[in-house]
């Protein structure tokens, strides 16, 4: 046991076995513990900021990535974690920065090209952003969050019927499957539309099946907040 605490590759797999059984404060140290051994290994600091961000505290993840981020921009998986982190506290005209250097790394790296689409659609450049996607897109049409946040982008930017004509047939490829993550984004992404959309009974329809009453007309009025600074919808073809 005191050969192990002082192995970091040791501590680290304590660490991600505690991550993945949901006990966040036990990975949390023994990442800690590792990171603090070998503060030169990327992939530690990645495993702490991951159990961080599990434990709630994605700002001391950020804290720690950030710097890290700058010194490292060779580094795509630091620079797409620190991203999605800012995007998440949101601080999305510093993620593009990191994203983009890591996009300049990894130039086919899926994840890379969806979190920059998220991040100028945080910032209202939803023809860039759907730029991105698409890219996303065209080198795996089946991506499941480029196709959702593809929808969500042509929604806010009035393209309903495209919006839906994307999460309708991905809905049904869902259903039955075991992601239930997708499934949820999915919905929601669903429950966005029809709320910019304007139609109120299909989009608490929608939240009703999976929120509560209060968190669903949450989700309401931001829908008709956003839905009054959006674009005119774009005609039917």
């Amino acid at each position: 046991m005191m050969q192990a605490a002082q192995n970091p590759d040791a501590l680290a797999r304590i660490g991600q076995t505690a991550l993945n059984t949901g006990d966040v404060n036990t990975a949390v140290t023994f990442y800690n513990r590792a990171a603090l051994l070998r503060p030169d290994r990327i992939d530690l600091q990645l495993g702490y900021a991951q159990a961080l961000t599990a434990a709630g505290k994605a700002s001391d993840a950020l804290g720690l990535l950030t710097p890290l981020a700058a010194k490292n921009p060779d580094n795509a998986m630091l620079g797409l974690v620190t991203g999605r982190l800012m995007i998440e506290a949101g601080r999305p005209r510093e993620a593009v920065t990191f994203l983009q250097a890591a996009l300049h790394q990894a130039p086919t790296d899926v994840h890379i090209l969806v979190a920059l689409g998220v991040a100028l659609d945080t910032l209202g450049k939803q023809q860039e952003a759907q730029g991105y996607y698409q890219r996303a897109l065209s080198l795996n049409p089946d991506d499941i969050a480029a196709r959702t946040d593809m929808a969500i982008s042509l929604a806010l930017s009035g393209s309903y019927p495209q919006a839906l004509g994307i999460l309708r047939p991905l809905r049904g490829e869902l259903a039955g499957t075991n992601q239930t993550a997708h499934s949820t984004a999915v919905e929601n992404a669903l429950a966005l539309v029809y709320g910019l959309m304007g139609d109120h009974a299909m989009s608490s329809a929608i939240l009703r099946h999976h929120l509560s009453e209060q968190q669903a007309q949450e989700n309401l009025d931001f829908y008709d907040t956003v839905r009054r600074s959006s674009p005119p919808a774009a005609s039917t073809p």
